[in-house]
């Protein structure tokens, strides 16, 4: 139950990948959650030494995606998954600040770039599902190993398949949040940015109850670890108490 729960989680931050990654676009131009294209644009542009305003803004929000990888580094400290750390709080903060920021910037368009630092956030958590890194923010890694493993599948050999599975709802999470971020900027214009508010402070919180549930059945699964080596315990006392009566008699 806790592995389903938490892949629904993943694809909810998938889901965010996308809708952001589409606000991007929509807004100024150039995907927001990775930088490939756009360090290679930076390439191309500084080996003419040509910095125009769209270099600019290509450096502006690359920056701004390191910086939110700096800060998880930060918050996180290390490159390992785990419950007890505050994954929860951080995203219903980002939730807040997202919103509250962009009321302050009154819609500006500029404030899309500030989407970066949430993103790099995002992908820099470094979340684990089943051993595997999750990275919610771009799909080419992801696409590769869909890839892969399909080929893994025709060839007959031996794997856990609902890696493709996994990958395969990753993909479409991803692309059912850009679609959502058409619809909601068709009606909402800028501010459907308030959706990307919405869903961190809904993953947060989501988390959160994962966290307990979790914690919960933690406890359970001690406290009847205990149970049974208490039953164990007596029932050797038994056994012994037993033997020690038979050889009292003889």
């Amino acid at each position: 139950m806790g592995s389903r729960i938490m892949l629904i989680w993943i694809c909810m931050l998938s889901f965010i990948g996308g809708y952001v990654d589409v606000y991007g676009l929509i807004t100024v131009a150039f995907p927001l959650t990775h930088f490939t294209g756009s360090v290679a644009k930076l390439a191309m542009e500084g080996w003419e030494i040509r910095i125009d305003k769209e270099v600019f803004q290509l450096a502006v929000a690359l920056f701004f995606f390191i910086l939110g990888n700096i800060l998880a580094g930060l918050f996180i400290g290390e490159r390992h998954f785990s419950f007890r750390k505050r994954y929860g709080m951080i995203f219903i903060i980002l939730g807040t600040l997202i919103a509250i920021l962009f009321h302050l910037a009154h819609g500006d368009k500029s404030f899309a770039y500030l989407l970066s630092i949430a993103v790099g956030i995002q992908n820099g958590l470094f979340i684990t599902y089943k051993g595997i890194l999750v990275r919610t923010s771009h799909l080419t890694g992801a696409i590769s190993d869909l890839g892969v493993y399909i080929g893994y599948l025709l060839r007959g050999k031996q794997f856990d398949t609902w890696k493709i599975f996994y990958y395969t709802l990753s993909l479409f999470s991803f692309f059912f949040g850009g679609v959502a971020s058409k619809i909601m900027y068709d009606f909402h214009g800028r501010e459907s940015v308030y959706a990307v508010s919405l869903g961190y402070m809904l993953i947060g919180g989501s988390y959160l109850c994962l966290r307990k549930k979790l914690e919960r059945n933690l406890e359970y699964e001690t406290l009847k670890a205990e149970r049974a080596k208490r039953h164990n315990h007596k029932e050797e006392e038994k056994k012994h108490k037993r033997h020690s009566s038979k050889k009292s008699v003889k």
